[in-house]
């Protein structure tokens, strides 16, 4: 009798923990119409050059990795990128009366995107007034992401994190997505 009750109990746990996606009428979607959904948002994002990716996990050089708690992330919007990010690792030189984390809104001096396999690979080059910044962003069709960032005078640091698809997103060809209000730069 007691194993039936666990069975029972462990079934009950699958089956709750089962995601089932909605419409805005409460019609039930398909998990397949969900992932096309999501890796045609990603691609469009990706071919208008405007994303933004929260990072939920940062990878230093040395030491454990770091879960990230707050909003930190990547924005890319036409020929700039910003940054908001913290940083753990060896730094090789700080200029003056700075330092703490990879903080800045530059143009990008150079951008190239390949395709991978499930996804893409994007390759950015920026340069602030301290240093510059080699960045290979790989951006998965389910909206996942991986940023490595190699500052000049600092060691290279890796961060992973979802690309946010719930924004205002209008493409050239003039259709509108809604809009969740949110501000990514913090104040």
């Amino acid at each position: 009798m007691r194993r039936f009750i666990l069975l029972f109990f462990i079934a009950a746990l699958i089956a709750g923990c089962a995601t089932t996606y909605y419409d805005s009428a409460g019609n039930p979607v398909p998990k397949e119409k969900m992932e096309q959904l999501r890796m045609e948002a990603v691609r469009a994002h990706l071919g208008e050059h405007r994303y933004r990716i929260f990072m939920d996990r940062m990878y230093p050089m040395r030491g454990p990795s770091v879960y990230l708690t707050d909003d930190w992330g990547i924005e890319v919007s036409g020929d700039s990128v910003g940054l908001f990010l913290p940083y753990f690792g060896r730094v090789y030189q700080i200029p003056y009366g700075r330092g703490g984390g990879l903080s800045l809104v530059e143009p990008l001096i150079s951008y190239k995107e390949e395709p991978m396999k499930e996804g893409h690979r994007i390759f950015m080059t920026t340069r602030n007034d301290y240093e510059s910044y080699q960045m290979v962003l790989e951006v998965f069709d389910n909206a996942t992401a991986s940023l490595v960032v190699n500052p000049s005078g600092k060691e290279s640091i890796r961060f992973t994190g979802v690309m946010e698809l719930n924004d205002k997103f209008t493409p050239k060809s003039g259709k509108t997505a809604q809009r969740r209000q949110t501000s990514f730069m913090k104040l």
